[in-house]
């Protein structure tokens, strides 16, 4: 090997260390890095010139010299040194410094520090689960030190800054970089600054480990734990990374923060190169620009992104200076972008990488410029072949299962360089297989091409555009639009809207504004070259969008996910506004406008086709030029636009857009409809595709399982015609729900509900009610049963995104009936093929128009599983808001609820509820007990009760004010319960009563402390979904105690149950046999819920709602006995009891006493010469000794 070669060790053995104290020692005067952006001299290093030029000597002098200062603040093997910098002289130095020593580098852009939530994730997690004797941190200036010492006001670790700003004296605990190096420079002799061979040999043998963190779309930041030598080492024989040679100019535009960075510059300063960096952190076009023109460069390190900066920078090739090889990552790069990039740019040569920080790795290697079109397929370069010693499969999304060559899969990966779990953060993305190789799923789509064996990105699956099932990939509209150079300038983004109709359409973003003819351009080629399944929703300017520019990762890549959360929030504007126009619009639309209906369809057609109006052909077959989706979403914006309503069916029947003109304008106008157009449409779920291992929190620590948890989840859904891909949401439920469902005595807790609305259609009201499911996912959701879980089993609550095919299997149009006694009977006897079946989904509602009424009704069946008083409420305030054309209103999702619940149960917050309801049980758990009435297994009814509905008894209770005057404290559903209380003494001749009691449990989050701030945020009472809880409560009945006494003890306790609501029961019920059992039975036997001043009557004086109004709610369960009871009127004395279970199915006569008896004894505990008397008299009033 001659003088002038370095060695490229293909193995990973070798420390990198030791590769640059070779380089060192060979060629110690060359020109190792140069920082166009710093000013030469730094620190008394470097050469004369116009900015900052260091050689391998200097670079070894300040290393020594950075090195020994770490050492005297006690850092060493092990210690953790977070590095805040741009690229920069100070990053080098920190980085070789630390490895000397054989501390752990940990590189995080700047910029993370704005971000006070991602930033204390970064670093917490890596202190909470990397060991360490110490910690340093590096930051740039004085405003990072703010930042900083903010986020993490008490964490002990060395502090350095870079910039020492005199004017602005730093903090005390902070370090000035500067004075670390002129320090050492006094303390070091000049004999002493070698090379790191003869400086270091106490940590020659300490390992090399970096921490770099995987971004991904929809969660925090994941750290991996990179073995140095290993991962860099695996690119020295698959790409040009390691054909760098001495005197080679390596520029790189990437931040060292980003993995892609960092292997530049360890492979260019370990292979005797020079690295030059134009700019600190983003990137500088006159600066870049300026460099290339100035010297020759053999290497150019980019991301696919900014080649949009070059393109649009009036380059000549002959402007710069020759460049040897590109080397792009980062993203798909299309095959005509890449071509004009080398009309433009001019290298020699390309290579495009394919990586990710998990230690993922494919290259095409070095390809000459003029043969891009050799390594592309279908408008996009191939990112090549894993790199040596590496393996590439594609599988089926969800599975490990390989798929046939040629068709996309999901890209799975295996190599000694690729790491094997994150750092703390648990995921399901990594598993081994049968012959026990270790993989990584790295959720990216790609097809991979049987002629030589090279991969094609397609997009990420996360990306990937659902349109009414179908998946889209935003890459291949993409590359259809820079396939045209006046559009390729435009650096076209695709992103997904949600849609109430197709679930998500594409809408396109470019980088500046657009005429209408540009518009409609870029509709047409898309519409000509991939079909109108892929037409977008809208071409929007990022301007429009309140930006100048894209926003980018520290790469330079396109952020997608917040690109898309700018279209949806600016989509969310144009429909307020254009509701306020459409409402003021409609009201001048009589049913003689009939231009205002020609002009709406035909205006929105043309939108949808992206041509000009006069190109609209009125006569073509619709059939032929747009697919159903498309009709159903201009189907869906005409009606709101004019405020007419007609059936989809109608609609869709029409051939044409003539035809569909006169179908919409025959329909009645918007006041004979007396409907205005809705003005906002429902937010879905943001997340792009089902859920991740990490979204589940039940997985949190055994993401292993998720494939398990897809599959059962698959199971269950896939009778409806669902898959995976259609899932929103999976959590677990509650333990209340999990026991009753574990129990099958959920299944009994099915109850109809029916709405009149105030002269609305059926299509209005479908209209409305496919609005509100929209906006709640819990009408959209089933139960799936985990019982491989471990520990035990576990109740899932899976919720499916807003389709059409899940709202047609939710919502029937039941035709019309004549009179509202029909009503009636279709309340009590749902027809059976309607009903709501486990495991879902449970909720279905009826439309009905009744001629009596001339109005649509809805009659629902709900499973309790999925809603509860409260919830229904705000159901009720939607439906109606979507029927008056007004924006619902914000909602706390049940899953936050649930997963509060879930993760908090097992906290020290939930020990006092715990210790509450072991001790409330204590007394009967080893005794006999006495449960009253007797349920059944299924309804059996009296032959009298078939077509009856709830029974419902009434009385008022003026004597309870008295009571209150004189012991206000005592509640009014205190004295009913401990009325019910005695009548279960009186049936069952035993002083302990067990009852079921219902409890909203809406107060507070679960086991969430009242210290926690921003709690008036988490508003039990908006939680759209069931909070419900069941506890057993146990009243021990002393004959000897006064009226008072006993009303005062159940109302103590009381006030507990409602305190402890929120309970670990599923715990409690592991520590306590018997009372797993016992749980189930006496919620099968007694249950008791007040409902405050609500009640089950149908709302004929109160107008709660505008437009619909809540007649009637039926129930037929079989427990032993059910009480519904509230209080109302002006002084809440007027009692409103609801009886329903076995005993009301069974014997009307029965019920009658049972109901006659607890007014009876509600009475006489309320009466003011019953109060200081035996509480065991009550038999008196029963007329019984």
């Amino acid at each position: 090997m001659g003088e002038n070669s370095i060695t490229t060790s293909p193995y990973p053995h070798q420390r990198w260390c030791d590769r640059l104290a070779e380089v060192i020692d060979k060629f110690p005067n060359d020109l190792a890095l140069e920082c166009v952006h710093q000013p030469p001299g730094l620190y008394g290093l470097g050469r004369e010139g116009d900015h900052g030029r260091w050689s391998y000597r200097d670079l070894d002098i300040g290393i020594t010299r950075l090195m020994a200062a770490f050492e005297r603040l006690d850092l060493s093997a092990n210690s953790l040194i977070f590095v805040l910098l741009g690229n920069s002289l100070e990053h080098v130095l920190t980085t070789w410094a630390g490895y000397r020593l054989g501390c752990v580098h940990i590189s995080i852009h700047p910029n993370s520090l704005s971000n006070a939530v991602e930033a204390r994730h970064l670093l917490q997690i890596v202190l909470e689960n990397r060991p360490s004797p110490s910690v340093a941190v590096v930051v740039q200036n004085a405003e990072a030190v703010r930042q900083f010492d903010k986020i993490f006001p008490q964490l002990d670790c060395v502090k350095i800054v870079v910039e020492d700003e005199s004017h602005s004296a730093q903090p005390a605990a902070w370090t000035s970089f500067g004075h670390l190096m002129q320090e050492d420079q006094q303390h070091l002799q000049p004999s002493s600054v070698s090379s790191f061979s003869s400086s270091s040999s106490s940590s020659s043998f300490s390992p090399e480990v970096a921490i770099f963190f995987s971004s991904g779309t929809t969660s925090l930041p994941k750290p991996c734990v990179l073995e140095v030598p290993t991962c860099l080492s695996s690119l020295a024989g698959g790409s040009t990374f390691g054909t760098f040679a001495r005197g080679d100019r390596v520029m790189s535009l990437v931040p060292c923060s980003h993995l892609f960075g960092y292997i530049a510059q360890m492979y260019a300063l370990a292979q005797g190169s020079t690295l030059v960096y134009p700019s600190y952190l983003s990137f500088e076009p006159h600066a870049t620009m300026a460099t290339l023109r100035n010297d020759t460069h053999q290497y150019l390190i980019m991301v696919s992104a900014l080649v949009h900066a070059f393109l649009t920078a009036d380059l000549q090739p002959q402007d710069l200076r020759p460049i040897g090889t590109v080397i792009f990552a980062g993203m798909a790069l299309s095959t005509a972008v890449a071509k004009e990039f080398q009309a433009t740019v001019g290298p020699g040569s390309i290579e495009n990488l394919y990586g990710m920080t998990e230690g993922v790795f494919c290259s095409t290697g070095r390809v000459r410029a003029t043969e891009i079109d050799g390594i592309s397929h279908e408008g996009f370069v191939a990112v090549g072949r894993p790199v040596e010693g590496s393996r590439v499969k594609l599988c089926a999304p969800g599975t490990t299962e390989e798929v046939v060559p040629g068709v996309a899969g999901e890209v799975h990966y295996s190599g000694r360089q690729t790491i094997q779990g994150y750092l703390g953060v648990p995921s399901d993305s990594f598993y081994v297989d049968s012959d026990g190789c270790p993989w990584y799923r790295t959720g990216d789509q790609a097809i991979l091409k049987p002629t030589d064996g090279s991969l094609y990105p397609v997009g990420r699956y996360k990306e990937l555009i659902i349109r009414g099932g179908k998946n889209l990939s935003p890459a291949a509209i993409e590359g259809v639009l820079n396939l045209d150079p006046t559009l390729r300038r435009l650096n076209p983004q695709v992103v997904p809207l949600p849609d109430p109709v197709a679930g998500e359409v594409p809408v396109i973003v470019v980088n500046t504004d657009i005429t209408p003819s540009q518009t409609q351009h870029i509709t047409q080629l898309v519409l000509s070259q991939l079909g109108s399944m892929y037409l977008p929703d809208r071409v929007l300017a990022i301007q429009k969008l309140g930006l100048d520019h894209y926003p980018r990762t520290s790469s330079g890549k396109v952020q997608k996910v917040k690109l898309a959360d700018l279209v949806r929030d600016y989509h969310k504007k144009e429909l307020a506004m254009a509701g306020e126009d459409s409402r003021r619009i409609t009201t001048t639309i009589t049913s003689n406008s009939l231009g205002g209906v020609y002009a709406t369809v035909t205006q929105l057609w043309a939108e949808v086709m992206g041509i000009p109006l006069d190109e609209l052909n009125l006569a073509a077959k619709l059939s032929e030029r747009v697919d159903s989706i498309t009709q159903m979403r201009v189907h869906s914006r005409a009606c709101k636009r004019t405020g007419k309503t007609i059936p989809f069916a109608s609609w869709a029947a029409a051939n044409s857009i003539s035809e569909q003109i006169a179908v919409l304008e025959t329909a009645g106008s918007s006041q004979d409809n007396r409907s205005s157009p809705l003005s906002s449409e429902p937010i879905l779920n943001a997340r792009n595709g089902p859920p991740e291992a990490e979204d589940l929190v039940h997985l949190l620590g055994d993401a292993r399982r998720f494939p398990e948890i897809q599959a059962l989840v698959n199971q269950t859904i896939s009778g409806c015609g669902l898959t995976w891909q259609d899932v929103e949401d999976v959590f677990p439920a509650t333990d209340f729900q999990h026991i009753m469902r574990q129990a099958h005595l959920i299944e009994s807790w099915e109850f109809w509900v029916c709405v009149h609305t105030r002269g609305h259609t059926t299509a209005q009201l479908r209209h409305a009610l496919e609005t509100t499911m929209a906006a709640h996912p819990m009408l959209r959701s089933f139960f799936v049963l985990d019982d491989d879980a471990p520990g035990a089993s576990e109740t899932l609550q899976v919720t499916v995104r807003y389709t059409p095919a899940i709202v047609d299997r939710c919502i029937v149009d039941y035709g019309e009936v004549d009179t509202l006694a029909d009503i009636q009977q279709l309340i009590i006897n749902f027809p059976a093929e309607h009903r709501v079946t486990p495991p879902g989904p449970l909720f279905r509602g009826l439309l009905v128009f009744v001629k009596e009424i001339s109005s649509a009704v809805l009659i629902a069946d709900f499973c309790h599983s999925i809603i509860d008083a409260t919830y229904h409420e705000i159901f009720e305030d939607d439906l109606d808001r979507a029927l008056g054309g007004l924006p619902l209103e914000q909602h706390i999702p049940y899953k936050a609820w649930t997963e509060s619940y879930y993760l908090l149960q097992d906290s020290r917050a939930a020990r006092a509820a715990l210790d509450y309801h072991r001790a409330l049980t204590q007394s009967v758990i080893e005794e006999p007990v006495a449960l009253w009435p007797t349920p059944t297994s299924s309804p059996v009814l009296a032959p009298e009760h078939v077509n009856q509905g709830l029974f419902m008894f009434e009385f008022s209770l003026p004597t309870l004010l008295s009571l209150r005057d004189h012991h206000p404290a005592l509640t009014t559903s205190v004295v009913f319960k401990t009325a019910l209380a005695l009548l279960t003494v009186f049936h069952t001749k035993h002083p302990h009563v067990l009852l079921f009691n219902m409890e909203a449990a809406r107060s507070r989050f679960p086991f969430l402390p009242a210290s926690v701030p921003g709690q008036a945020q988490l508003d039990g009472s908006r939680v759209a979904g069931p909070t419900l809880a069941g506890t057993i409560e146990h009243l021990h009945f002393d004959p000897k105690e006064t009226v008072l006494g006993f009303l005062y003890r159940v109302q103590e306790q009381q006030i507990m149950i409602t305190q402890y609501a929120n309970a670990p029961w599923r715990e409690l019920l592991a520590q306590v046999p018997r009372l797993r059992q016992l749980y189930t039975d006496v919620a099968n036997h007694l249950i008791f819920n007040w409902t405050g001043s609500t009640n089950y009557k149908a709302d004929v004086k109160r107008r709660l709602h505008e437009h619909i109004s809540r007649q009637q709610i039926f129930f037929r369960n079989t427990a032993g006995l059910v009480i519904d009871a509230g209080a109302s009127g002006k002084d809440g004395i007027d009692f409103c009891i609801t009886l329903s279970g076995a005993v009301a199915n069974s014997s009307p006569d029965w019920i009658g006493d049972i109901a006659r008896g607890l007014q009876r004894i509600t009475t006489w505990l309320v009466q003011p010469e019953n109060r200081e008397r035996p509480v065991g008299t009550f038999r008196e009033c029963l007329q019984l000794a």
